[in-house]
């Protein structure tokens, strides 16, 4: 470990609020892509392409980000993230207000600059993360990640009340305000970039080197992908759960999937803490088991109130087991390398749950609701059984 920078209690205060911020509006937009396709146009498919989109471009901008992390200030480059889903807002509006393939067009276009703020924003965010915390690099990472999974929770409830009282120009707008502030917030927080020793494919390629001869964080990425295969049937399928099974209301539904917040805020909250009672690595692995199975039992379930329990029972399961790959990421990464390697902690994060999404997409076309959420959870639960038998030292882990 390297931690050469010392703690900035006030800057990290407003990093904070603009991460939450920015992460809100992020997701915000995330499920306007999703749900705009699925209600306006009842098109699974597009609601699958354009998540695919949201998220599925850091699969090729995601390792530069990276390098341009650790060589230029990730403080600016925030902010150019900002920008460009502040262009996202503005197409998806466009599109909101015309009618057929020119709709369509403006509409994947959106959800194509959604993707470009997602490859820039996730890394540069973590890599200011690891300049400000300084030496309280694993609790500022909890609290980080509670944050972002806040975000990621809070966003439908938000939308639907948005919806409610206003329109889709209404939440699209309400995006553009969150970005704002976020964008303020981070005025005048300074870091300095640690400048190019050679081309970004270059840093790259190291980057890549250090990760895989490092066993804890290589085992470390490759859960966190399995974790992150949760995430895109939970976007896609659960809205279309909430209506098609449950026979939820637009409000209703948005408060459905509004839960998840508390139950990853819980998990992600308490995580610290169960940890030092049983382990870290088991505890991230036993979790991810639990993730697993509340998203099989959801496709068991007809009844809102268990599913509900399950829902929380899943997002506890992902929050703790999140956090806490982001706290062993944080702590044990070299501040040289540290802009590269949480670029490919992100891409999993967005790529994975993209692919995810888009395959949730073309299998909700295909076959029953309650099918599709049951295959996702048996799929998952199995994946995660046979990973905590292969990644010994990621299960014998202790801080």
């Amino acid at each position: 470990m390297n931690q050469t920078n010392l703690y900035h209690k006030g800057q990290m205060f407003r990093f904070l609020s603009a991460s939450f911020l920015g992460f809100l509006a992020g997701h915000l937009t995330n499920y306007s892509v999703i749900l705009y396709a699925q209600d306006v146009w009842n098109q699974d498919a597009l609601a699958g392409i354009g998540f695919g989109l949201c998220f599925g471009v850091p699969l090729f901008l995601g390792w530069f980000a990276g390098a341009w992390c650790d060589a230029h200030s990730p403080q600016i480059l925030a902010q150019l993230a900002h920008i460009s889903f502040l262009i996202a807002l503005g197409l998806l509006n466009l599109s909101s207000q015309m009618v057929g393939e020119v709709a369509v067009s403006f509409f994947l276009l959106g959800a194509f600059f959604v993707g470009v703020g997602w490859s820039i924003l996730a890394p540069a965010r973590m890599s200011l993360l690891g300049r400000l915390a300084g030496e309280k690099q694993k609790k500022m990472a909890v609290i980080f990640n509670v944050l972002v999974m806040l975000g990621f929770g809070s966003a439908p409830p938000i939308l639907a009340f948005c919806k409610r009282i206003g329109s889709w120009k209404f939440v699209h707008l309400t995006g553009v305000i969150l970005f704002l502030i976020a964008m303020a917030l981070l005025i005048g927080i300074k870091t300095e970039g640690q400048g190019k020793s050679s081309s970004a494919w270059d840093r790259i390629l190291r980057g890549l080197s250090y990760a895989k001869n490092h066993e804890l964080l290589k085992q470390t990425l490759l859960f966190s992908i399995v974790i992150y295969c949760s995430m895109g049937p939970v976007q896609v399928m659960m809205p279309r759960y909430a209506k098609g099974v449950l026979n939820l209301g637009e409000l209703e539904r948005g408060f459905f999937l509004g839960a998840l917040a508390l139950a990853l805020l819980i998990g992600g909250g308490t995580s610290l803490k169960l940890a030092k009672h049983f382990g870290y690595g088991k505890l991230i692995l036993t979790s991810g088991l639990i993730c697993g199975l509340g998203l099989l039992g959801i496709g068991l379930s007809s009844y809102l109130w268990i599913s509900i329990v399950l829902l929380l029972l899943s997002g506890f399961g992902a929050g703790a087991s999140i956090s806490l790959l982001v706290a062993i990421l944080q702590s044990e990464v070299s501040q040289e390398y540290r802009g590269r390697l949480m670029s490919l902690y992100t891409i999993t994060s967005q790529v994975v749950p993209a692919f995810a999404g888009l395959l949730s997409g073309l299998i909700l076309v295909k076959v029953s609701i309650a099918t599709a959420v049951l295959s996702a959870g048996v799929i998952l639960t199995l994946i995660v059984i046979i990973t905590t038998i292969r990644l010994q030292t990621l299960r014998n882990y202790n801080m």
